[in-house]
């Protein structure tokens, strides 16, 4: 089996100078979905057909061993397009799937069932199709063009498109889901035949089924498991409601492999995120690009997780940010804490109310729970950093280094002028400025002589 993705369209109502297949569903371009559920279809032989900026579509998807073929004539419709990748199927004596890139709800489990119809058509009855249309039963088909069957049977007559429907045929509520099985020489010998539309000068593939069906060739229905793998995405409202549906779908599979989602509506989880049982996600939480959450973490409302790994039993409470690092066993963060640029947060830190961790390791036990920032430093186990310390790690040129040593405490409100080293058991006094290096065991207290004027406060205010 191989496999045609129809991506050169020009999407028109999207109102947008980006080709429409790669706008973005939950992070992930329209056209990567296409793709992965062809290839879950068990179909590897895939070409792509482009046309409106070609080269940003063949560059976003150069690594995936596909074929490119260019429609010239942004405008010819799709079996025009077809055309345009007739190298591809030419000489092949077999199936091939044609998909808009416009479609990605259709699952491979359709595709793979698609594929089996004909095998078990072929086995039971001897008839070899020609083709095989994927087809929904919507409640309201207008839009759609309707299924014209022999009664009684799957076998298909024609497809009407809605504008040439009578009323009768108005009436059915079976549609074309526009997602095709073609006997690739009965395919070419069509795409040569059928002629372009009078009104709009276009080559249709539901002219290619009518030929296929005049001529004789058996063409039957196959219909689609969810009424909507009919969808494709023509506005941004479309985009919008197929983006809901992949990510409640999504949701859903998480939850069935044992974890709970509160106001799952409301809750962003892209497609490359892992999560292991028995974690526990809350509202309007984003875990986007590669996140692993393993089991047992909690997650509080409004966090963002990106591209990082959050051990077990990890606490991540309200409205806290990850970024692209590593948060180990137990550890505690948040709410309203953000840890960025590759920084490991060890078993059992606390990393508490708004406190920025940068590019730095915060060893096993270490606590910073209030006002904090940390940049480009090395904090040791069981180290206490107090209410709003800074790790002055940036010259207004370079940013420097600091190393803190075990059982170091730093109280409230000092800074520590990078590059530093505070050795183990160290203790920094409350508001004092760091400056240089302070061994091991030692107390370093900076801070200017409080000077204390009897009655002078009261009479500044009273002026």
């Amino acid at each position: 089996m191989r496999a045609i993705i129809l991506a050169a369209g020009l999407g028109t109502r999207f109102k947008s100078d980006k080709p429409k297949v790669l706008h973005e569903i939950l992070g992930k371009p329209m056209l990567w979905y296409v793709l992965t559920n062809v290839k879950n279809g068990r179909i590897e032989d895939i070409c792509v057909v482009v046309g409106h900026k070609a080269e940003e579509v063949m560059s976003i998807f150069k690594d995936e061993n596909l074929k490119f073929f260019i429609q010239k004539n942004p405008k010819g419709g799709t079996a025009d397009a077809v055309i345009a990748a007739k190298d591809f199927f030419a000489s092949y004596d077999g199936y091939v799937l044609i998909i808009n890139g416009d479609s990605p709800l259709v699952s491979g489990e359709t595709i793979r069932n698609m594929q089996q119809f004909i095998h078990m058509v072929q086995v039971y009855e001897g008839i070899k199709l020609s083709g095989v249309v994927l087809t929904a039963y919507l409640p309201d088909p207008t839009g759609y063009g309707r299924v014209i069957k022999e009664e009684g049977s799957d076998r298909i007559l024609k497809i009407v498109e809605e504008k040439d429907a009578s009323i009768e045929e108005k009436a059915i509520k079976e549609i074309n889901a526009g997602t095709y099985i073609f006997y690739a020489p009965h395919l070419l010998e069509a795409l040569y035949s059928i002629k372009p539309s009078e009104v709009t000068g276009e080559l249709y593939l539901t002219d290619v089924v009518k030929y296929m069906t005049e001529k004789g060739y058996e063409v039957r229905s196959f219909m689609a498991k969810e009424p909507s793998e009919a969808m494709g995405v023509n506005t941004r409202w479309d985009l919008a409601l197929v983006e809901n549906l992949i990510k409640l779908k999504i949701v859903k599979f998480w939850t069935e492999k044992g974890v709970t989602v509160h106001f799952p509506e409301t809750v962003w989880i892209e497609p490359d995120v892992s999560l292991e049982k028995d974690v526990e996600i809350f509202p309007d939480v984003i875990l986007k690009g590669k996140t692993k959450v393993k089991k047992g973490t909690i997650i509080g409302k409004g966090s963002v997780i990106k591209d990082s790994v959050i051990e077990e039993n990890v606490q991540i409470r309200e409205y806290s940010i990850i970024e692209n690092s590593k948060i180990e066993k137990g550890a505690i963060i948040g709410p309203f804490a953000r840890i960025r640029n590759k920084s490991e947060i060890g078993e059992l830190a606390e990393i508490g109310n708004f406190v920025e961790v940068k590019k730095s390791k915060v060893g096993r036990n270490t606590k910073a729970k209030h006002l904090s920032y940390i940049g480009d430093a090395t904090i040791e186990e069981d180290v206490n950093v107090g209410a709003g310390v800074v790790f002055a790690n940036y010259d207004g040129k370079n940013k420097h280094s600091s190393y803190v040593g075990k059982n170091v405490f730093i109280g409230s409100n000092s800074l520590l002028i990078a590059p530093i080293k505070l050795g183990d058991f160290a203790y920094i006094a409350g508001g004092s400025v760091v400056n240089k290096d302070i061994p091991e065991e030692s107390l370093a207290v900076s801070r200017p002589e409080l000077k204390i004027i009897p009655r002078k406060g009261k009479k500044l205010l009273d002026k």
